[in-house]
């Protein structure tokens, strides 16, 4: 039999979960345990995920959390279902899923909140499994109307943005970006763009994509959407509407991926026109359209650097840290990584992901052959003096 997505790296373990009670059916993918026995990553839920997918997802986690640094394993999971769920139900599937992802969560596997989810789920999942939740609360408090968790994601896209910008010799300031999507995240590249003085032109929702040249007035979109949702977005005065697969040839600066996997491919590499692109969204370009950007002199950040804020805001509210701590941490560590991943690609004459995942691989087979692993208390330790709080 045919394993797809498996090499001398991992998946470890995929464990399929099925409640019938509730109808949930997830799965849970653990990458690797060579750096820690700690592994970490997002649950998203979608009615379409598949496990190929989460596969892809669990071993950018592995990737991201080397990356930046962290001396954790990739993991991620997923549940069939509709995001748009509620209530009693809701709940009923979170609590589900942990009962029945016990098992990996007792041994170290850690979930938190990813597309569809949020830190109310991951707080039932773990509850579910009769677990302690480690969280200040920090993540979800709230900051101009949305939780902290949003704003960290969308800020570290922003500098990782920022950083490329400025190795491509031009300003993130009066820069063009056009942004795939206007929810939790994309909202918050949205907001840090505009401070940054970049122009949004370009917003796609599931409804399409709306262009107004000039730029859209994001603190009103940021204000419409409270009420309106992802329908403020074609509703803003003046746009020029377009479908939603149309933002990705744009001719803008600055490209902003966020939502699935492989979202710039082999077919549609050549329309991309943006200068930079930093992500928010996992694995949202292909291997090869990758080398074709590069190739071309696109300046394209590895998309688990540019997203890593995500992990960052889940690392300091486990440890009790602050706001200040995020955007500290955010404005130096992701600046900082950006720089050595693109001077580092640049002298190997690779597209920086794929020199990335190069060097990935090499710190993991190394760390294969370390029988070594920090304990929980030396995982701690080392985070703190790494984040320094």
């Amino acid at each position: 039999m045919k394993f797809e997505g498996f090499d001398e790296l991992g998946p470890e373990r995929i464990l399929h979960v099925h409640d019938p009670k509730t109808g949930m059916r997830g799965v849970v993918v653990v990458d690797s345990t060579a750096i820690s026995e700690f592994g970490a990553g997002g649950l998203r839920m979608m009615p379409d995920i598949t496990t190929r997918e989460i596969q892809l997802l669990a071993r950018a986690m592995t990737y991201k959390y080397i990356a930046l640094e962290l001396p954790m394993g990739g993991s991620k999971s997923g549940i069939w279902g509709d995001p748009g769920m509620r209530g009693a139900e809701r709940e009923a599937v979170m609590k589900a899923f942990g009962r029945a992802a016990k098992p990996l969560l007792q041994a170290g596997t850690m979930v938190g909140s990813d597309i569809g989810t949020d830190a109310t789920d991951v707080a039932h999942i773990y509850e579910g499994a009769g677990m302690p939740y480690r969280s200040s609360g920090l993540a979800h408090a709230q900051k101009d109307g949305d939780p902290l968790e949003n704003h960290a994601t969308g800020y570290g896209v922003v500098v990782a943005a920022r950083g490329a910008c400025e190795f491509a010799g031009f300003d993130l300031a009066g820069a063009s970006v056009a942004i795939e999507g206007f929810g939790k995240a994309g909202g918050g590249v949205a907001r840090y763009m505009h401070e940054a003085g970049a122009r949004v032109v370009a917003l796609s929702t599931l409804e399409g994509t709306a262009v107004r040249e000039q730029g859209l007035d994001i603190p009103a979109l940021l204000e419409a959407r409270k009420s309106e949702g992802d329908a403020a977005v074609m509703n803003h005065p003046d746009v020029k509407t377009l479908p939603r697969e149309a933002l990705y040839g744009l001719d803008v600066d600055v490209l902003v991926p966020g939502s699935r996997t492989h979202v710039i491919h082999g077919g549609n590499v050549g329309e991309v026109q943006a200068r930079v692109i930093s992500s928010i969204a996992n694995v949202p370009i292909t291997d090869d359209a990758e080398a074709a950007l590069h190739a071309r002199g696109v300046h394209v950040v590895p998309d688990f650097i540019s997203n890593g804020g995500g992990v960052v805001i889940s690392i300091v509210d486990g440890l009790g840290g602050s706001e200040a701590d995020v955007f500290r941490i955010l404005d130096t560590e992701i600046a900082r990584i950006t720089k050595r991943s693109l001077e580092s690609a640049a002298d190997a004459a690779v597209a920086p992901r794929l020199h990335e995942i190069a060097r990935s691989r090499e710190i993991l087979l190394n760390a294969k052959r370390d029988e070594k692993r920090p304990t929980m208390a030396e995982l701690e330790a080392q985070v703190r003096e790494r984040f320094g709080f």
